[in-house]
């Protein structure tokens, strides 16, 4: 059970129950920590826990997550600490002794997870954020799409070749 975030219903009562700690990334993010997302130490958690009727289990938890990110742009690595703030609510079906939050809490996570992490992340400037190749690679950011190439060509030159008239 190491790693794992459990709740002890027989200590629970009807009061609630408070749990403070750490455990081992590894548990929490399983195999989700590949590629541009690495564990770069253990997991801090404050989880709240009540038992409502004895049916259900309702707990309410703080997770901070360090990662080592890599840039999917400029591919520099950095750090940073993923914030979950999540509520998890588990049916009680009966003599259980033990309730085991780990597997709720990571679906969380992921579900927290930047899809594309980048610089702007932690607040830094991407040295990869103007230009690449010969697209420009983000919106302007003034109003408005800027969709003039750096060599002077519209990306959009392409569909101007194509007819819209109907099939003879």
């Amino acid at each position: 059970m190491e790693g794992r975030i459990t709740i002890n219903l027989l200590r629970a009562g009807d009061r609630e129950i408070k749990l403070n700690g750490t455990t081992e990334a590894s548990a929490l993010l399983g195999s989700e920590a590949t590629g541009s997302l690495r564990s770069a130490g253990s997991v801090s958690y404050n989880v709240r826990a009540q038992v409502y009727d004895g049916k259900e289990l309702v707990a309410q938890a703080e997770l901070k997550i360090p990662l080592r990110v890599r840039c999917e742009r400029c591919l520099r690595e950095f750090d940073y600490t993923l914030p979950v703030t999540c509520t998890v609510n588990v049916s009680l079906e009966g003599d259980e002794e033990e309730v085991d939050l780990t597997d709720d809490l990571r679906e969380e996570i992921i579900l927290a997870l930047p899809a594309y992490p980048k610089c702007e992340l932690i607040g830094d400037f991407c040295q990869i954020n103007d230009v690449i190749g010969e697209f420009g690679l983000d919106k302007a950011s003034q109003p408005g799409v800027n969709s003039v190439a750096p060599g002077g060509q519209s990306v959009w030159d392409a569909l101007d070749a194509v007819s819209t008239s109907p099939a003879e």
